[in-house]
C-alpha cells in the first residue's frame, strides 16, 4: 500500500531545473496536477539535493556564508531570498539593484542576499541548486521550515518579491510534498461539520503500518486559507470537514468530504496506483 499513489505530472522545466533541486521551487507553485508519465522533473526531485532542499533550515544548506544566513534566518522565522548572479551581466545586475532597494521593506521578515555564482567561498550553495546551469539572474525564495516557495528565473520587481510570501500552512505543505511525502491536508474549523470523524480518518491512516511512515497530517482552517484552497483548486470553504490527499509534486489522489474512514482512504490510494508506466509509488510512476 505505501508504493500505492498517484501519479505525478510535473509542469515543463528547462535542463537546469531537472538537474537538481531547484525543481521543487517550481512545482511548489501550483501543487495539484493530472496523472501522467513520470517527467525528468519528476525523476530529479528524488536526487539527494532535491531531498535534503526541504529539510529544516538549520541543517539543510551548505556552511557557506549565504548558506549560514540562510539557516540564520530560519531559525529567526524569517524568509530567505536568494539572488544567484553573474556580475556585469546586465539583467543581473539590474535584479541585484532591485534586491538592495527591497532590503528596507522587508528586512522585519527576510533576508535578501545576493551570491555570486563564480565565488569560491559560496561553491556549495551554488552547487547545491545547480545555479551554474540556471538562466541568470536566478531568485529563490525560501520559508522559514526550509521549503522552496518560489523561483524566479528572470528580473523581476519589488512587487513581486514583496508578494512572495505564504502563509505557515501553505508552507507546512510544500515542505511536506518536497519531503516526497503523501499529504493529508484536512480542511476543518469551527464551522465545519463531522471534524472529528474527519480529524480520526486522517490521524489513523497517516499512522498507517501500510503507509510506510509515507504521509504527513497538516489542518488548515478553510475560512482562513483563501490561497490555500485556491491552489487545491476548491472555489469556496468547505461546509463540511474534508481531506484532501495530495501526493508528491502535487496530484491530487483524493478528496474525503464528511465523515470518512481511514479504509477510504487507503482504498483510494490503491486505486490510484494505474498508470501507463506501470505502478506508482511515493516517488512516482515506475
Amino acid at each position: 500500500m505505501a508504493e500505492a499513489t498517484g501519479c505525478m505530472k510535473s509542469a515543463r522545466q528547462g535542463r537546469w531545473l531537472s538537474g537538481g533541486a531547484v525543481v521543487l521551487a517550481a512545482l511548489s507553485l501550483v501543487w495539484v496536477t493530472g496523472c501522467g508519465k513520470e517527467s525528468a522533473a519528476a525523476q530529479a526531485a528524488r536526487t539527494p539535493e532535491a531531498k535534503a532542499s526541504s529539510g529544516m533550515a538549520s541543517a539543510e544548506f551548505p556552511p557557506t556564508p549565504s548558506g549560514k544566513a540562510i539557516m540564520k534566518a530560519g531559525r529567526e522565522g524569517k524568509y530567505a531570498f536568494v539572488l544567484f548572479y553573474r556580475p556585469k551581466e546586465q539583467a543581473s545586475e539590474a535584479m541585484r539593484a532591485t534586491v538592495e532597494r527591497a532590503k528596507g521593506k522587508l528586512e522585519a521578515k527576510a533576508v535578501l542576499l545576493s551570491v555570486d555564482i563564480g565565488a569560491k567561498s559560496e561553491a556549495g550553495l551554488v552547487e547545491k541548486f545547480r545555479a551554474q546551469q540556471a538562466p541568470l539572474p536566478l531568485t529563490l525564495v525560501i520559508a522559514p521550515n526550509g521549503a522552496i516557495i518560489r523561483a524566479f528565473a528572470k528580473p523581476v520587481d519589488e512587487a513581486a518579491l514583496s508578494g512572495a510570501f505564504v502563509s505557515p500552512k501553505i508552507a507546512e505543505v510544500t515542505k511536506a510534498l518536497q519531503d516526497r511525502k503523501l499529504v493529508a491536508l484536512c480542511l476543518q474549523g469551527p464551522s465545519t461539520k463531522h471534524n472529528n470523524e474527519s480529524r480520526s480518518a486522517a490521524e489513523q491512516f497517516v499512522a498507517d503500518q501500510r503507509v510506510g511512515g509515507q504521509a504527513v497530517l497538516v489542518t488548515a482552517d478553510p475560512s482562513r486559507e483563501a490561497d490555500l484552497l485556491k491552489r487545491c483548486r476548491i472555489s469556496a470553504a468547505p461546509a463540511e470537514a474534508t481531506i484532501l490527499l495530495l501526493a508528491p509534486p502535487g496530484s491530487m489522489v483524493g478528496t474525503f468530504a464528511g465523515a470518512t474512514t481511514k479504509e477510504a482512504l487507503l482504498q483510494k490510494l490503491q486505486s490510484a496506483s494505474s498508470c501507463s508506466s506501470g505502478s506508482c509509488g511515493p516517488s512516482g510512476c515506475k
